[in-house]
């Protein structure tokens, strides 16, 4: 969501919390960066509220991916995006699952 109001809530937009659950995931790890400024001057603040997130949502699904089973190389034609990102903040299975 945005951080400022739109007048009647707030708008959609790309940084967020995400949750991962199950037996194998490594516990008690948050994997990105929050916030250290929610000024419209802070380095993630796009405008109007927009924060870039600082971990791609690919970064996330990279690692899902390949503890489903999905190859290294593979998962660029899955997650075409992921290649956009140079892969910083991408995670591997190893970061998420034991």
């Amino acid at each position: 969501r945005t951080l400022i109001s739109n007048g009647a809530g707030t708008d959609h937009a790309w940084a967020g919390n995400h949750f991962v659950l199950g037996g194998s995931v490594k516990g008690g790890r948050i994997h990105g960066q929050f916030l250290s400024d929610f000024t419209e001057n802070g380095d993630l603040n796009i405008g109007q509220g927009r924060v870039i997130p600082s971990t791609p949502w690919e970064g996330v699904w990279n690692a899902l991916a390949e503890w489903f089973g999905v190859s290294s190389p593979d998962t660029n034609i899955v997650l075409p995006n992921k290649q956009n990102f140079g892969g910083v903040n991408i995670l591997s299975k190893d970061d998420m699952f034991d």
